[in-house]
């Protein structure tokens, strides 16, 4: 507690924390604190800076007289946003602040209350006088501190006063925008290398991600190259977003976003478009229809030819657009209910169709509903090359019912024209399916599933798959045994009757952990079955060994051996390395062995690389990524929601040690503080450099305090301005906030019962122990048992010292007034004797009677 006063750590409890709830009783003797000064009085004035703002004006200034500081109540008033009330014929004063707090001072009983509680009690109050002109009402600095829950301190470098109340400061300067047209933030990149005995593979992929004008821009691209084949790129997209939640992408896109029957992917542009609460999308490109193309000869009017072309071939002309309700743009409710709704035009050599489609979307907690329907015309081939044209209509359904918190069903239903077709064949191409499942966990350790489905291609009414498949799961925790088991029954027309079963189990101990898989397959002719027993045993945080052994059907064996580590090379490097054999009756013997590495490069970069030695030769695979370019404020920009992208702005500056106290850094007179940690409000900060420089890059727009972490300086330092600032930060400008630290000062002195008065300690007179010293800016101290005391971490300036009389004798009171102290940089202020003296019996004289 030396580095920070209660009352910093507590601003919010006002001055039952700024003075741990004693009371506190001054100034014994008599004081005019306002009205015309006697003669020998000697009045000095100076200027007040609240919260790092310097009062101006009439009645703004704090007067030093007799060695007591005395502040103009209505000027503090306004300058903090508070509102007083002064009763004249009352003797009091009632100030109630922003927080809503309010404080009341009463100079008839010398006491000054929180909501109630008293919190300064003070002597012989009686010659404050009560001006009629309220502007003009002076209290001295150690009520004003309780009335207004402040900081009161004088500065005898600056002659001022400086009054602070919580975290406060002052605001930083600003330099102009400094937002540019195109600002790049970031550029990543991945190249891999595959490497065979007679061939090679290589690709490099792009992205980068910056500021355009008022939005945010994205870029990836993705190039490649083969032994046979020359570099080439396969595909590139620019997306471009803007925070009135327009969107524009360029390149190679999907369409369709909800609508699954619109979904295709072209090499084009789209647009979307916000309403209100819907979004409208239009998209316009060309798209490869597949693979297998059918060709007919005109002259020779055969039968239709099938043809390969090219992959990447672009010979389907797509265009369209489509509607989405934004429940997100209601921000006091979610809609649970959805709807979109579009239509696409495409048109190539062997297929063409004009489709309109819709979407609708429910989700609750317990129920989601998903429904999509097509409808369109369209011309092409069918699956036998027979051409076709005519109407044809698709409808997909799916759900998920969470019966309880344990058991969920799922169901799908999809039935898709024979006339209905997509701009793409293959993959690409919906398909009928008609699912249904069961999820049930009856325990938390135990799970359960059945899945079923069937799946048909619509154009092939000849072929479909049957699918059921069965799992359980049993994961109880600490060391306990896993397994896992599956198994799925198939069928289709080439194979009437296929399974597939799979189990795993495995068993943890403290530094082992033994597995067992085993599988097995049926499709056509006898089943094969594979089986494997293995051990992994970590011998240290970094390395680990592995062990398995395989045994399967027909006579086959196959094992392996691996070593793995990390932490190397300061935790940036890891590799592992193992061999293995395989045998069979017709492969008889082969090995291979392989090593696989990751190492973590500067700039955010890695490196992996695995290699592989079989009997078919050598296969190499290198992997390296990172970042070619990338902004301090790359992070938060690219994360933060498209409309907070132009609300970022930048605070920096210096963290120093005042040496010759003119209150600015000089280049080798004052020093340069590193590592000291800078926070914004608290949840984020950074340190300062060699320098005494940090910055934040990106913090939103407005009013934030911006505060250094007091742990993080030397003990002998303190802020000598406060210990925040203020700022409001404008968005795309930098603002400066320098935190100027000076060498703190103490005092030390001793606290006596005067028995004679005479403010001198003589002999026999007794030192006081226990006893509560407190200065005007809330520090304190208890005596020790010879009476002394020692007040540390006070910035250099002038203090008011006082004693706290409760905690002196019975029957005793302070004997001097409050005393201002001048405490010095890196400097103890001593021999500071602070006498105590017994209360003076009340002496009563009675009149004579005169004789009769």
């Amino acid at each position: 507690m030396n580095r920070l006063s209660i009352y910093k750590l507590f601003p919010g409890l006002c001055l039952a924390c700024f003075y741990m709830a004693a009371s506190l009783t001054v100034f014994p003797k008599p004081l005019a604190y306002t009205g015309d000064a006697s003669p020998a009085s000697q009045i000095q004035f100076a200027p007040i800076v609240v919260n790092g703002r310097t009062l101006t004006g009439p009645n703004s200034a704090a007067q030093r007289r007799d060695g007591h500081i005395l502040i103009p109540v209505m000027a503090i008033a306004r300058a903090l946003g508070d509102v007083v009330s002064i009763a004249p014929a009352a003797r009091t004063v009632t100030v109630r602040r922003e927080t809503g707090l309010t404080s009341d001072f009463d100079a008839r009983l010398g006491r000054v209350t929180e909501n109630g509680y008293s919190v300064l009690t003070i002597s012989n109050t009686g010659e404050i006088i009560f001006s009629p002109n309220a502007d003009e009402f002076l209290l001295p600095a150690e009520i004003t501190a309780a009335l207004f829950d402040v900081a009161v301190r004088y500065d005898g470098d600056k002659n001022a006063v400086l009054i602070t109340r919580g975290r406060t400061g002052i605001a930083g300067s600003q330099s102009k925008d400094n937002r540019r047209f195109v600002d790049l933030y970031q550029v990543n990149y991945e190249y891999n290398l595959n490497r065979y005995s007679s061939a090679a593979s290589q690709d490099l992929v792009l992205t980068a991600a910056g500021r355009l004008a008022d939005g945010r821009f994205n870029f990836s691209s993705n190039s490649s190259s083969s032994s046979h084949h020359g570099i080439s790129m396969r595909n590139g997209t620019f997306s471009f977003e803007r925070p009135n939640g327009q969107r524009y992408v360029a390149g190679d896109l999907g369409t369709g976003a909800n609508l699954q029957f619109l979904s295709t992917n072209v090499r084009g542009g789209s647009a979307s478009i916000p309403f209100g609460g819907t979004v409208v999308t239009a998209f316009a490109g060309r798209s490869y229809s597949g693979l297998i193309i059918p060709f007919y000869d005109p002259l020779l009017q055969t039968e239709p030819v099938v043809t390969v072309r090219d992959r990447f071939s672009y010979d389907t002309n797509v265009f369209g657009f489509f509607a989405t309700t934004n429940s997100a743009t209601n921000l006091h409710r979610v809609n649970p209910l959805n709807f979109s709704a579009g239509a696409m035009r495409f048109n190539s050599a062997n297929r063409s169709g004009n489709l309109a489609s819709g979407s609708v979307n429910y989700d609750v907690s317990r129920l989601h509903l998903q429904a999509d329907i097509g409808y369109g015309k369209f011309a092409g081939f069918r699956a036998d090359n027979s051409r076709f044209a005519g109407f044809g209509a698709a409808v997909d359904l799916a759900g998920t019912f969470q019966v309880t918190s344990r058991l969920a069903v799922q169901a799908r239903y999809a039935h898709i024209g024979q006339n209905f077709l997509s701009a793409q064949s293959g993959l690409h191409e919906p398909i009928d399916i008609k699912a249904a499942g069961v999820t049930w966990s009856p325990k938390s350790w135990l799970s359960t599933s059945v899945n079923a489905s069937i799946i048909r291609r619509p154009h092939d009414l000849s072929k479909q798959d049957k699918f059921v498949t069965t799992a359980i799961s049993v994961t109880p925790g600490g060391t306990a045994p896993r397994f896992y088991f599956s198994h799925t029954q198939s069928s289709n027309s080439q194979i009437h009757s296929a399974a597939f079963t799979l189990f795993n189990a495995s068993k943890e101990f403290s530094r082992w952990r033994l597995f067992v898989n085993a599988t097995r397959i049926k499709t056509l002719g006898p089943a094969a079955f594979n089986s494997q027993v293995g051990v992994n045993f970590r011998v240290n945080d970094g390395n680990q060994i592995e062990i398995s052994q395989g045994v399967g059907s027909r006579r086959s064996f196959n094992g392996q051996l691996d070593w793995r580590t990390s932490g190397l090379l300061n935790h940036r490097l890891s590799f592992s390395a193992g061999a293995g054999y395989n045998y069979s009756q017709t492969a008889k013997f082969s090995g291979y062995e392989r090593l696989t590495a990751a190492l973590n490069l500067p700039r955010q970069s890695s490196l992996q690389l695995s290699y592989i030695q079989t009997n078919a030769g050598p296969t190499l695979m290198v992997s390296l990524r990172g970042t070619l370019f990338r902004k301090r404020e790359a992070a938060a920009f690219l994360n933060a929601p498209a409309s907070d992208i132009n609300s970022f702005a930048k605070v920096s500056g210096r963290v120093y040690q005042d040496i010759n106290l003119n209150g600015v850094f000089d280049s080798g007179v004052d020093q340069p503080l590193a590592d000291v940690k800078v926070r914004v409000d608290g949840n984020r900060y950074v340190v300062s450099d060699a320098n005494g420089m940090y910055q934040f890059d990106s913090v939103i727009a407005g009013d934030h305090k911006i505060y250094i972490d007091l742990l993080s300086v030397r003990a002998d330092l303190t802020l000598l301005d406060g210990d925040a600032r203020e700022s409001a930060l404008r968005a795309g400008r930098d603002s400066t906030v320098d935190f100027r630290l000076v060498r703190t000062g103490r005092i030390s002195g001793r606290v006596w019962l005067d028995l004679n008065g005479n403010g001198k300690l003589d002999d026999g007179e007794k030192p006081l122990a226990d006893v509560r010293v407190v200065t005007s800016s809330g520090r304190d101290t208890l005596t020790d048992a010879d009476g002394y005391f020692v007040i540390g971490d006070l910035a250099p300036g002038e203090h008011v010292i006082l004693i706290d009389e409760k905690t002196l004798p019975e029957k005793t009171i302070s004997g001097f007034k409050p005393l201002a102290i001048q405490v010095f940089p890196g400097r103890e202020t001593g021999d500071i004797n602070l006498a105590v003296i017994m209360i003076p019996a009340e002496v009563k004289r009675f009149g004579v009677k005169p004789d009769i």
